[in-house]
């Protein structure tokens, strides 16, 4: 073993004791991540958060990372009540997650000062080995299915079934995997 496999397994060690995460073997924390720790944290092996990520975790709330889970650079999670990636997913910079939205109801308040929504069961759920492009945003209580794929600045607020690819604002199916033919393949309607 490297002197750099050392260092990064001391750092794991350390970062999991300060931000009580309860981390697999390999637990990488890129520099400047802010982690906010209310709730519960678990981390399979080899997991990654690239520099500059932040996780909020609200009381009680959960964020579950599968093994071999990388999160990309200036990326953010945020759960008041969960918030679950599979194994093998990968996300691009800058993707944004989270079970819940600002409220917005009263004109006459900040939206700042109104707190979020977000019902008790609400939860963001990411199938093993989905890939998440730059920008996204996925928000409010979806499920992600395994091996789909996320476009580059793409809104997901509803679920997405196994095996699909989705992109827009908010993101629709734009491919589906046919098993018959063994390939990707166009939408209806596309």
């Amino acid at each position: 073993m490297g002197i750099k496999q050392i260092i990064k397994q001391l750092l794991g060690f350390y970062y999991s004791r300060r931000y009580n995460i309860h981390a697999g073997r390999g637990l990488y924390v890129g520099k400047d991540c802010k982690i906010i720790n209310r709730g519960k944290i678990q981390c399979g092996d080899h997991t990654c958060l690239r520099p500059s990520t932040h996780v909020y975790l609200s009381e009680g709330a959960e964020v579950v990372l599968g093994s071999d889970c990388e999160i990309g650079n200036h990326s953010v999670i945020s759960a008041v009540n969960r918030v679950e990636i599979g194994d093998g997913v990968l996300t691009a910079p800058n993707v944004y997650i989270a079970d819940h939205n600002h409220q917005y109801e009263d004109i006459d308040s900040h939206i700042y000062t109104q707190g979020v929504r977000c019902r008790k069961g609400d939860r963001v759920e990411i199938g093993r080995g989905c890939w998440i492009g730059k920008n996204a945003v996925i928000v409010g209580n979806v499920r992600i299915g395994r091996n789909s794929v996320v476009g580059a600045n793409s809104v997901v607020n509803r679920d997405v079934p196994d095996y699909c690819v989705v992109a827009g604002a908010p993101a629709v199916i734009v491919k589906r995997y046919d098993t018959v033919l063994g390939r990707w393949v166009k939408a209806a309607g596309k």
